[in-house]
């Protein structure tokens, strides 16, 4: 995998991904629009899931969980009783993650790591978003989990341009012990954070999305190159701490096990001091284990 230097590298390689990595369903576009416009009708997205069997039958099978169907006579078996006994929150959120998770498949990888592994980190970064968001500007819930959620696209995206070389990066980062971003700066290997960013933006997606996901190992607010919106800088934030939190609580697999504490002037701007990042770290801590059994059926085969 050459080392690309310039903006015409990165687009090459996303390019070239044609093939290689599904390109994103056109529910996901549609989704993503009605979860940033609060005012979107609950009737629009109710239609929109009803395009997407995975999407219909995913949100079946967790409305039909002993945890949501407590007290109710009888299964759920439509798309309305889903989206009433789920809430609209929870319905945007299961959209969001069985559309995700199919752009990681099943591959092989040094023991402890893989795909699914990644899928489940990158799904606790956007819950810890979410939470943490809703404690700052509650406006921002939404869009932080989507911008958590796909967060690390470009380490889904190097692993499908070269599934072989990733493999031996992903163990080298374990074997030499540092983090991700580490190893990619000192080996000259593609950035997962620049190539997530460009694959962000070739799927049109929210430039809050590929902004986020190009700056979000970055806390210094002063080399965000290109942010001049304080929501833009306040979302990479969260999303930057709540990736500290889910390493912190070794929830799912980023491919490496280092955890670095966030610095106080990161933690001053979010407003949190130490007490309150632990109680922000139990309480997504909580939210995880609530969270398992439905996670569990989405990677069921």
């Amino acid at each position: 995998m050459t080392p690309p230097d310039n903006k015409l590298d990165y687009d090459l390689i996303v390019e070239s991904l044609k093939g290689h990595l599904p390109s994103l369903p056109v529910v996901m576009n549609e989704l993503m629009m009605v979860i940033s416009d609060h005012d979107a009708a609950l009737y629009a997205l109710r239609d929109l899931l009803k395009m997407d069997q995975t999407i219909y039958a995913q949100l079946l099978k967790i409305a039909n969980t002993h945890r949501y169907r407590e007290g109710r006579e009888g299964k759920v078996v439509s798309i309305d009783d889903a989206v009433q006994v789920l809430g609209l929150e929870k319905v945007k959120q299961v959209a969001m993650n069985t559309t995700i998770l199919d752009l990681y498949g099943k591959i092989s990888f040094p023991k402890g790591f893989s795909l699914e592994a990644l899928w489940m980190h990158s799904v606790g970064v956007a819950i810890a978003s979410s939470i943490l968001a809703g404690k700052v500007d509650s406006d921002l819930s939404d869009q932080a989990y989507t911008c958590g959620l796909l967060h690390d696209i470009g380490k889904v995206a190097k692993c499908k341009f070269d599934q072989i070389l990733y493999s031996e990066e992903m163990k080298s980062v374990q074997d030499r012990k540092v983090d991700v971003l580490q190893w990619e700066i000192s080996s000259k290997s593609i950035r997962h954070d620049l190539l997530g960013s460009y694959l962000a933006r070739a799927w049109g997606i929210s430039t809050l999305v590929e902004t986020v996901t190009r700056w979000h190992h970055e806390e210094d607010r002063s080399k965000r190159i290109g942010i001049e919106d304080a929501k833009t800088q306040l979302l990479v934030d969260i999303v930057f701490l709540a990736n500290v939190t889910i390493h912190k609580l070794g929830f799912g697999h980023s491919g490496h096990r280092i955890v670095r504490p966030p610095s106080r002037l990161i933690m001053r701007r979010l407003g949190l001091d130490e007490n309150a990042l632990d109680e922000f770290d139990e309480k997504v801590s909580e939210r995880l284990e609530e969270e398992a059994e439905n996670l569990a059926l989405f990677t069921k085969a």
